[in-house]
């Protein structure tokens, strides 16, 4: 704490009796009495040891140290005003700050990025790859997209993809498929990333033994080494037909069966409705909404 920040309240009426050259006037803008505008403002002289005014005629003019310290004052003023203008409301160019997974950015907003910034080239937007949920209220991260179903009462939250989960992979895979029959994706390599899988859940759901204990399968930590499998053509997995739409478009992926399993995969886009970056947030959240409802 600063000691001689103490009296704020009489640093206001330096500098509202200086710039109306008036006590009085001071205290009626103020609100306040003039002889406590007064009784302040000689405080503050014998705290700092100098006079900070002399009586003119009718009007108070400032003594040199009053003039440099009410200078200081007006500064400091408009830096405070400048801050409480950032905080509470910045204007749409500028910085916007998103951390997502590795496979919702690799797969959803990589590839679309240049839309954005085509669109709005005054916001500099900034991806940050984690699995964490960092703390919308403080620092530089203005959006959060997560996988999952957690609740974060303390955000404000959006579901941008709530997809059932599908066969996915090459076109190289698919040709030795059997169309009419998806039980043969038990003769190819089945690429697992959830840790608990969901194959069995998938085959039961369309009606085939779910036991997978004689079939190949491949364990995988996530998302992205599983694309990365099918990409190369070594197996199947199961995930968002939305999420992998960049490579279904570009023919590098394939849905070979159109049976699906909710729950499935749910991303969602969080952030705090408080930011002073709201405008950009809101906007770049718009934006997303539609680039997503083509998919």
């Amino acid at each position: 704490m600063y000691k001689e920040l103490l009296n704020i309240s009489g640093f206001r009426m330096i500098e509202a009796a200086a710039r109306l050259q008036s006590y009085s006037k001071a205290a009626e803008e103020l609100n306040v009495t003039q002889a406590a505008v007064s009784q302040q403002i000689r405080k503050i002289e014998a705290q700092i040891g100098c006079k900070l005014f002399y009586r003119q005629g009718r009007c108070m003019q400032l003594t040199y140290q009053g003039a440099v310290l009410t200078e200081a004052i007006q500064n400091g003023f408009e830096l405070i005003v400048e801050g409480l203008k950032k905080i509470q409301y910045e204007p749409l160019p500028g910085k916007l700050t998103i951390t997502t997974t590795q496979s919702f950015a690799s797969l959803v907003l990589v590839p679309r990025m240049w839309k954005f910034s085509s669109a709005y080239p005054d916001i500099d937007l900034r991806i940050v790859t984690s699995k964490e949920v960092e703390d919308l209220r403080q620092g530089e991260i203005d959006i959060a997209i997560r996988y999952g179903y957690s609740e974060y009462p303390d955000y404000h939250c959006e579901v941008l993809i709530n997809d059932p989960i599908v066969p996915l992979c090459s076109p190289a895979v698919a040709d030795v498929l059997d169309p009419s029959r998806p039980a043969s994706l038990k003769q190819s390599w089945l690429i697992d990333y959830s840790g608990i899988s969901y194959w069995p859940k998938w085959f039961e759901h369309i009606g085939i033994d779910p036991d997978i204990s004689a079939c190949q399968v491949l364990q995988v930590n996530n998302i992205d080494v599983a694309m990365s499998a099918v990409l190369a053509g070594h197996g199947v997995c199961l995930g968002s037909a939305k999420q992998a739409a960049h490579y279904i478009n570009e023919g590098m992926l394939v849905q070979p069966y159109e049976f699906g399993l909710m729950p499935g995969t749910q991303y969602r886009l969080m952030y705090d409705p408080q930011s002073p970056r709201l405008k950009r947030i809101e906007l770049f959240s718009q934006w997303l909404h539609k680039e997503l409802e083509s998919l």
